[in-house]
């Protein structure tokens, strides 16, 4: 059996208490204690949760609420090292440090009711995640308290050493919870909100839907290679349409029931307006994505509704590219693709050349900053005309940015590296690699798309890149900007 790497301390301490079944005794003790609380005033107690969980806001509340503790205890334990270390002991820098563990325990106890709203709603290993999570962030006010306590005592010395064991306290709580939003995803989004359709597309027979019987269709996301569900309820004689999947935690909304013109989800009881998909009662903060509906020849098609900020590319988007005005195309240009793929070819072989060369070869380093400066080149280029252009027509820009990005903080790495070391082949390797990448998506795929713009137009940011390719490589100012910064990340 294959030797496995062992799991990094904060890795083990996290599967050790989502391990630890004995906790679950104990959380749901606690959670059916609340749930009796809440149910003896439920229309009053659910409008305080839905308070609570964010969904007036669009976001869940308590990581937004968790902020104030950490940041006034945070002030007030810094502002206790500097007394401490006599580096001010001014009455001043006491007091404030007094009121900002004050105002960051009014504003705990607060975060641990929206907190504790939440976790009434999870189960499994996450409850008893958030159960230790409650129990390290309840320690931590305690000792503040105690601190504060103290402090109107005029016992400065052991107030401060309660605060600082309290602020630590905090800073384990925080990173648990940091561990339930970014690594099992408590609290985020887990609504499909795919583009699919981008068109009509035709899903199911209009007579096989029911008054108020919510029912699921799928429609393939190519780019995805998965389906999107959909759920599809007819009420009041009108067809609405959604994503199936629970933006509060993925639930089979297809699986709910219609209620004061909403869907509930079955799983933790989240509303959605079947007219807009907004959340109309909690624990969900995020509102469902949602589909235009039409009926032709008896058939129900529908067309997802692209949400602001989306960079989904409709046959609406390809027609307006398309209608712009034709530019005058200057004599013997050539299309940029063609440029773009032209440069690409003497990257490669920049790469191929490097790495054929001996590695006690001096002119080896001499080679790499080339091939920096032409990286470089490349992606001003990119950046400030080809992409522009190309976003019209093209999904893979924002895709493109993100690998220039780890481009040039892989050519970092590389250029401080010696040209005659084992790491800088692994590494050069590895550069090779993701720059072929780069440009092999581009090519097979934002060039092709690219060719919806026209040939004119392509002809014309053609001759601008080679204009500006000239001008790089020209221009006197850019050149010794570009060795400046190379010289820089090579450590010299």
């Amino acid at each position: 059996m294959p030797p496995t790497d062992p799991m990094s301390p904060s890795e083990t301490v996290a599967a050790s208490i989502e391990a630890s079944e004995w906790l679950d005794a104990p959380a749901y003790r606690v959670a059916n204690l609340v749930s009796t609380t809440l149910e003896l005033a439920p229309v009053t107690a659910r409008k305080v949760q839905d308070a609570l969980h964010g969904t007036w806001l669009g976001h869940p509340l308590h990581p937004a609420l968790a902020t104030l503790p950490i940041g006034t205890w945070t002030l007030a334990f810094g502002l206790d090292t500097a007394a401490s270390l006599r580096l001010n002991q001014s009455t001043r820098v006491a007091k404030t440090a007094d009121i900002a563990l004050q105002v960051g325990a009014a504003g705990a106890v607060v975060a641990a009711a929206s907190g504790m709203a939440d976790w009434r709603q999870i189960h499994g290993r996450d409850r008893r995640t958030g159960l230790v999570h409650a129990a390290v962030n309840a320690t931590a006010l305690g000792l503040t308290l105690g601190s504060l306590a103290l402090r109107r005592r005029g016992r400065r010395a052991p107030a401060r050493a309660l605060s600082a064991a309290g602020w630590l306290a905090l800073m384990g709580g925080a990173w648990l919870g940091g561990h339930m939003v970014y690594r099992r995803g408590v609290g985020t989004d887990h609504a499909d909100r795919s583009p699919e359709p981008r068109e009509y597309v035709p899903v199911i027979a209009a007579d096989a839907l029911k008054e108020d019987r919510p029912v699921r269709v799928a429609v393939p996301d190519p780019a995805a290679r998965a389906e999107v569900g959909i759920v599809l309820v007819r009420h009041r004689g009108r067809i609405h349409a959604m994503g199936s999947r629970c933006s509060h935690m993925g639930g089979p909304l297809d699986e709910g029931w219609v209620q004061n013109g909403g869907i509930v989800c079955p799983w933790h009881g989240s509303r959605y307006c079947l007219a807009s998909g907004r959340v109309q009662n909690g624990p969900s903060t995020a509102p469902q994505p949602r589909h235009a509906v039409r009926v032709r020849d008896g058939v129900v098609e529908i067309r997802r509704q692209q949400e602001p900020g989306d960079e989904a590319l409709t046959l609406d988007d390809m027609k307006r590219a398309a209608a712009a005005p034709m530019p005058e195309v200057p004599e013997g240009a050539r299309k940029a693709d063609e440029v773009l793929f032209e440069h690409h070819e003497m990257m490669r072989r920049l790469f191929e050349r490097i790495a054929a060369m001996s590695p006690d070869d001096p002119e080896r380093r001499d080679m790499m900053r080339v091939l920096a400066g032409e990286l470089e080149i490349h992606e001003h280029v990119e950046d400030e005309i080809f992409y522009p252009a190309v976003r019209a027509v093209s999904e893979d820009v924002p895709v493109a940015h993100a690998e220039h990005q780890q481009l040039a903080d892989m050519l970092a790495v590389t250029l401080r590296l010696g040209t005659s070391s084992p790491e800088f082949e692994a590494q050069l390797q590895a550069l090779h690699q993701a720059v072929d990448h780069h440009a092999s998506s581009e090519e097979h795929s934002m060039f092709v798309e690219a060719q919806r713009l026209g040939d004119a137009r392509l002809r014309v940011l053609g001759a601008q890149i080679e204009d500006m390719l000239d001008e790089e490589r020209e221009s006197r100012a850019r050149t010794a900007f570009r060795n400046l910064k190379t010289r820089l990340l090579e450590g010299l």
